[in-house]
């Protein structure tokens, strides 16, 4: 077991140096009175504060489960031309299976995901965290989370989300609505140098969102698909369809040697109180009393580590610190299936809890003709469209 651990934590160390210097350096920073001049093993951190901490494993769940358990919510010429977009969209309307890379958020601070999907099942892993992988049902709308290096489980009913879809599902939805010339203007932009290859590009444009479609000149098949959204940046890379794939791969049994625990997310409380909470703890615990310069949880990972942290220092017990991190998980359910009107809208960068004088988020419900507006002090107002923030 401990060589196993051994090779665990130098594969991780290899990661993170290779691939991931923004996360190690998230890392390093997050030691407690580390000197400057200090350098940090990064496998003695991984395993002393990540492989041992119960309350990292579910804070970990709290926080990156609801970024990454679920499918990505997306809105969705010349005779050459019109071949040429027919052949390219042929294989992502036919796809039985497939295997991408799906990036969301900016470069600089991106969520990585790789997704394998089969029917209503999606096997996800997450390349910055080392050793887990998440099964995800979306008929049983079930998902079991599987820690390899502790030997965990983590089970999670997803009642209450409604009708979700895997991202296979979504660009498939997605090729569909840009043939709706009402919604979408597409155009076909020929051929395309991009990093030294030639693709055939494809825009499509709405009010509210851009979609690039990437395919491959010689077998037309699409090979990457960015869409940018007001509150969301996503690109599917590497894309795969009608692959071969291990049904026992996406089972949702747990190993026999595994212990099962309660992520404690209800996804069917989904309301602002929740997410009150969240943004209280947020910035008292987290951001030492002032509120997040963004709540947009692509960084799921950082703030996990540094939430981690936090709960550390408080002076809490364990107990105390399981229910906080469940608490903080919970209500980012309001933000990651935000199911107001339009978009939610956040100005909270460099806000003070406590604040009474500036509004840090504001939104429509649905179904409403006002705003609810949120202050520092997390009290609430309702206001009509032409009184809302500037």
């Amino acid at each position: 077991m401990k060589r196993q651990l051994d090779n665990d934590l130098n594969k991780a160390y290899e990661m993170f140096n290779q691939n991931h210097d923004y996360l190690r350096e998230s890392l390093m920073a997050s030691v407690p009175d580390r000197p400057p001049e200090k350098k940090i093993d990064i496998r003695q951190f991984i395993g002393e504060t990540i492989m041992k901490s119960r309350i990292t494993k579910l804070a970990a769940a709290a926080v990156i489960i609801i970024a990454v358990i679920l499918g990505l919510n997306i809105t969705g010429g010349p005779d050459k031309a019109n071949v040429a977009w027919a052949e390219v969209v042929r294989p992502i309307l036919n796809a039985r299976t497939a295997i991408m890379d799906i990036k969301i958020g900016p470069e600089e601070n991106q969520l990585l995901l790789h997704d394998e999907i089969m029917g209503s099942r999606i096997r996800r892993t997450v390349p910055n965290i080392q050793g887990t992988d998440i099964i995800i049902d979306l008929e049983e709308m079930k998902v079991i989370t599987l820690s390899h290096v502790e030997k965990t489980a983590a089970y999670i009913e997803m009642d209450g989300l409604g009708n979700i879809q895997n991202y296979l599902k979504l660009l498939q939805d997605i090729v569909k609505k840009m043939q709706n010339k009402a919604k979408y203007q597409v155009e076909n932009l020929g051929l395309q140098e991009i990093e030294g290859q030639y693709y055939i590009v494809f825009v499509a444009e709405s009010d509210n969102d851009t979609i690039n479609i990437w395919a491959d000149p010689e077998t037309t098949l699409p090979t990457r698909i960015e869409q940018k959204t007001p509150n969301m940046q996503i690109i599917c890379d590497n894309l795969q369809f009608d692959v071969d794939l291990d049904e026992s791969r996406f089972s949702l049994e747990v190993p026999d040697d595994y212990t099962i625990l309660n992520a404690g997310i209800d996804f069917g409380k989904n309301n602002e109180s929740e997410f009150i909470e969240t943004l209280r703890i947020w910035a008292e615990i987290i951001e030492d009393g002032q509120f997040p310069d963004s709540i947009n949880i692509e960084n799921a990972v950082s703030i996990g580590l540094k939430f981690d942290k936090k709960l550390k220092q408080a002076n809490l017990t364990e107990q105390q610190q399981l229910q906080i991190a469940m608490q903080f998980g919970q209500g980012l359910v309001f933000i990651r299936f935000f199911k107001g009107q339009g978009q939610w809208y956040y100005a909270g960068k460099s806000v003070k809890l406590g604040d009474s004088n500036t509004p840090i988020f504001w939104y429509q419900p649905q179904d409403s003709e006002t705003w609810r507006i949120i202050y520092g002090d997390l009290r609430i107002e309702d206001a009509s469209p032409e009184n809302l923030p500037k």
